[in-house]
């Protein structure tokens, strides 16, 4: 059972290196080096995670299709995307572009992907404790909060013991105001929203709920994408925000999965 799980994990990691380089050709951005050990592991990373969701979800069928989809792109290329376009990494048009090829490759590979696992769904009804409004408000509104928190200390803490980021980044960096705006505003939620979602349509204890937020926001927003080289940057920038985004998002998610988790009647 479990061979054929893995198994499966690594036809999915396949299907994402065939849909990105078709993609990439389709769209005309750089098709990069061959099939190496690191996409690779990048993407089966990717598909064990995903994999892990459908497994372990409430829901089948196209509702878990949207959702797969909802988590990978929301997290593994939109929340990267717009970070790195705030920071002058990307310029407008090519984060346009990769924005486009991760919303093709996502919306492709998602169904695919839940098809592969018919078998292993279940469809089960999840009932929880009621919750107010206002309890939603508070715990959305302070997850958001927390966000802030965790990334400037984490930013703080690169630069301190990795001052070499900061010649990288000389002339790059945008205002204050932009980048707390931009986390605040938009990164924050999306964090908060992808986290309910998962809260809501997995059958698992609360602490294993706020593990696996943990893992897809480590995973899937900082990990997988960093261990690839690209054309971006160094590789001893990749490295410093593999570490920061890989420790800080896992953090973050682990507090956000107890803060907004709710018990089931």
């Amino acid at each position: 059972m479990k061979q054929n799980i893995y198994l499966k994990f690594a036809i999915g990691a396949i299907l994402l290196e065939v849909l990105f380089r078709f993609m990439n050709f389709v769209l005309g951005l750089p098709a990069g080096e061959g099939l190496t050990i690191w996409n690779f592991l990048a993407n089966f990373l990717i598909a064990a995670t995903l994999g892990y969701y459908i497994l372990h979800s409430n829901v089948k069928g196209y509702q878990l299709s949207l959702f797969v989809f909802i988590l990978y792109f929301l997290i593994g290329h939109f929340n990267i995307l717009i970070e790195a376009y705030i920071f002058n990494v990307t310029d407008r048009a090519e984060t346009t572009l990769h924005i486009l090829e991760g919303l093709l490759v996502a919306i492709t590979f998602s169904p695919i992907y839940v098809y592969l696992f018919k078998e292993n769904t279940i469809s089960i009804t999840l009932s929880f404790t009621a919750r107010s409004i206002l309890s939603w408000t508070w715990r959305i509104i302070l997850g958001n909060f927390i966000y802030i928190i965790f990334y400037i200390i984490a930013g703080l803490i690169l630069t301190t013991i990795y001052p070499e980021l900061l010649q990288f980044y000389e002339g790059k960096m945008p205002s204050i105001d932009l980048i707390i705006k931009t986390q605040l505003l938009l990164r924050g939620f999306i964090f908060v929203a992808v986290a309910i979602l998962i809260v809501r349509t997995l059958h698992l204890s609360l602490l294993k709920k706020a593990l696996f937020i943990g893992l897809v926001f480590s995973i899937l927003g900082g990990i997988a994408p960093l261990i690839q080289p690209n054309e971006l940057m160094p590789n001893y920038v990749r490295m410093g925000h593999l570490f920061e985004v890989g420790i800080s998002n896992f953090l973050y998610g682990v507090v956000l999965g107890f803060l907004l988790g709710q018990k089931k009647e």
